[in-house]
């Protein structure tokens, strides 16, 4: 298993990604895991929705069937309501921390952000990180329904007023947030230069993407490259994820076992290099540790 785990631990791999970032040709995009034990996982509310409403089904921790079993039984915002509710009066991760996600990407000091999480966390991790800017905050206006359907114009990310984009929404707003099935399908139907000004699609095709919080299992994983595969995987790209190793699930794996577990690697390992993406193996605490270092 070295060998497969040991590919993204190159120095070529490190220079292009910090060579990207110096150039301010870097976007960092920041998924659910980058709120680990600060918010709850999209599975953890979807179980617990599932308990709490009397979802009839057996997929109890996919969060888009259960949020769109609560919008059809209850009100198409419900599940987005809930959210809204349990997330707002959250404190935010110890920014204070050097090797937490969103302070690790706002000391890059880059011109954009993209995330598909709803909370504000990003843009406050930037706002309070030294030396002080002004982050501008906007979301993707994706559903038909909202009143801002035209989205923001004027958009112009530098590095002293970076811009944080929620491609999936806020939970300031909850019509504009990404969540239920009808939702995801709606979403895939739209256009993507109709739901992003220049600048922030400009990012897909110019810049190295660094993905934090996601797993290749993510929905929101899936749907950003569905929809924005043209745009990422041109010719020459290299995109970054920093994503965990499958693990084996006894302490004492059998020989069999292990080699299920590399298999695994090897598969996922081919599917990122399909999509342009170059992996690294392992937690987003000892990426931002070797990041710092090498930096």
């Amino acid at each position: 298993m070295k060998d497969s785990l040991a590919r993204w631990n190159e120095d070529d791999d490190w220079e292009t990604l910090l060579l990207a970032i110096s150039l301010g040709q870097c976007t960092p995009f920041l998924g659910a895991g980058a709120c680990a034990g600060v918010l709850p996982l999209g599975s953890e509310l979807a179980r617990e929705w599932a308990r709490e409403f009397g979802y009839p089904f057996q997929d109890t921790e996919n969060l888009s069937k259960v949020s769109q079993y609560l919008a059809v039984k209850k009100n198409s915002l419900f599940p987005k309501w809930l959210i809204k509710t349990r997330f707002e009066n959250v404190r935010p991760p110890d920014f204070s921390n050097p090797n937490e996600p969103h302070r690790l990407v706002a000391d890059l000091h880059l011109p954009l952000y993209i995330t598909t999480n709803y909370d504000n966390f990003l843009f406050r991790a930037i706002e309070s990180t030294p030396p002080r800017r002004q982050p501008i905050r906007e979301f993707c206006r994706w559903n038909t329904v909202h009143p801002s359907k035209r989205g923001p114009s004027g958009v112009n990310p530098t590095s002293e007023r970076p811009v944080v984009f929620h491609l999936h929404g806020i939970m300031e707003r909850p019509a504009t947030m990404v969540l239920t099935e009808d939702d995801y399908l709606d979403f895939m139907k739209s256009d993507p230069k109709s739901l992003m000004p220049i600048p922030i699609m400009g990012a897909f095709a110019d810049s190295c993407l660094l993905f934090l919080g996601y797993s290749f299992e993510d929905m929101n994983f899936k749907v950003i490259f569905r929809k924005l595969a043209t745009y990422m995987m041109r010719e020459g790209a290299r995109h970054v994820s920093v994503q965990l190793a499958p693990k084996n699930k006894n302490a004492e794996p059998t020989t069999e076992e292990l080699k299920q577990v590399e298999s695994q690697i090897q598969y996922l390992q081919q599917q990122y290099n399909l999509m342009s993406i170059q992996v690294y193996w392992g937690t987003c605490e000892q990426f931002a540790i070797e990041l710092r270092r090498r930096r």
